[in-house]
């Protein structure tokens, strides 16, 4: 039943530099063993420290006399159905990840765009606070002119007034005056 099933002569055939013979495989469980362990040993040059205890328990199973071939099988076939299923979740991961490495790009795209949008902004609001800077110290100049010629006007008034006043009193002492000679030549 061993030398017979499709799986062993798929494992001989891959164990076995060259092609395999009915010869070859006809060496026994002993030869079978032997093959199977060069073959395990080979593998585990090559893979990580992760799946190096896997492969430690095969290679124990295949020292062991009492073990059967068959369970050995079972072993390596659980094992590649494990490495099938991690690569499968691996991909997915892989898949999942891109996504959220592209969704995260794109958002910082956004955020770059909106702190470029507000630095525009903000230079724009810095240009018109400069420009109201510039008017109200203009507004403040013409203001301090203006309080100027205000002062001076209100100067001006009062010597106008003064001046009004001296000759109105001149007016009506002269008016008086010619109306006391008035009232002597009558």
């Amino acid at each position: 039943k061993v030398l017979n099933d499709d799986e062993a002569l798929d494992l001989f055939k891959s164990t076995l530099a060259g092609s395999a013979s009915l010869l070859e495989v006809g060496a026994g469980k002993a030869g079978a063993r032997a093959a199977a362990l060069a073959a395990v040993r080979q593998a585990a040059e090559t893979v990580s420290k992760a799946e190096r205890p896997r492969l430690d328990v095969i290679m124990l199973a295949l020292h062991g006399k009492k073990v059967g071939f068959e369970k050995v099988i079972a072993m390596i076939d659980k094992m590649v159905q494990t490495l099938k299923t991690e690569q499968t979740d691996d991909d997915q991961k892989l898949t999942y990840c891109n996504t959220q490495l592209d969704t995260s790009d794109d958002k910082k795209k956004e955020f770059e765009r909106k702190i470029s949008d507000r630095e525009t902004d903000m230079a724009n609001a810095q240009e018109a606070v400069s420009t109201l800077t510039e008017e109200i110290a203009g507004l403040k100049a013409g203001l301090k002119a203006l309080d100027k010629s205000v002062a001076e006007a209100g100067e001006t008034r009062k010597k106008e007034h003064e001046e009004f006043k001296n000759l109105m009193a001149s007016n009506s002492a002269a008016k008086e005056v010619l109306e006391f000679a008035k009232n002597r030549l009558n």
